[in-house]
């Protein structure tokens, strides 16, 4: 008799924890989808389970990407924005709300490596809802197509947090309060190690030289090019 009741409980827990990983899947925000993979990368979920990432591959809010030295993965958001995860790189979907309403917003976290990130209907609308953060720096958007990158010590760029612009500005702000405005082609740059009498946040006019432009930004830039209407 005990044997049997010990198997019913077994049983029955093991439904309760089924339904609450159901539940806890059917809550998390589903904030986009995989639309190209080169190499080996991976999606690890809020709930520390990780997979190989592939194409089509829905991305929810909680989920961290990590590609390879040889990887990268473009996602596309819900919102039409679009995410290039380099080389080399882990990023977190920190948090993504899409719903059409003045709460949208989004924030996405660089824990290593670079990111390309390009704005959709959210940075549009909300742009003070869009947030990107790279260590102590916070980065605002104006409409806008960046890159946000943490560099480490012996790399061809001095270490330090970088976001260069392509298009749009950005406001890039340390923790330890300080701000700057960062227009198109140029570059906010934070140093790892500062030099004597060197300022925290610097704007640099020259192109950092790890910004290696590929086959994805191609296609980054097909998918935000306005569309010409067709003559009939």
């Amino acid at each position: 008799m005990k044997n049997i009741i010990t198997k019913e409980l077994v049983c029955l827990m093991g439904f309760l924890l089924l339904g609450l990983g159901m539940s806890a899947s059917l809550m998390a925000q589903e904030a986009g989808k995989i639309m190209r993979v080169t190499g080996k990368a991976t999606v690890s979920s809020a709930s520390n389970q990780t997979k190989e990432a592939a194409k089509d591959d829905v991305i929810n809010a909680g989920d961290t990407i990590t590609s390879s030295k040889e990887s990268q993965v473009l996602i596309r958001m819900k919102d039409n924005s679009s995410l290039l995860v380099r080389a080399d790189s882990k990023i977190k979907i920190a948090a993504f709300q899409f719903e059409n309403k003045p709460t949208d917003n989004t924030k996405t976290t660089v824990l290593a490596g670079t990111l390309r990130a390009v704005s959709g209907s959210i940075g549009k609308g909300q742009p003070d809802n869009v947030k990107y953060e790279a260590g102590t720096a916070t980065i605002g958007i104006r409409g806008t197509d960046i890159e946000v990158a943490i560099v480490e010590e012996g790399a061809k760029d001095r270490a330090g947090i970088y976001n260069y612009v392509y298009d749009g500005e950005t406001v890039m702000a340390l923790n330890t309060g300080e701000k700057a405005n960062v227009e198109k082609e140029l570059t906010g740059f934070t140093p790892a190690k500062l030099l004597p009498g060197e300022p925290r946040l610097q704007i640099l006019r020259d192109r950092p030289a790890f910004l290696q432009i590929g086959g994805f930004d191609a296609l980054i830039n097909q998918l935000t090019a306005p569309r010409i209407p067709m003559m009939r």
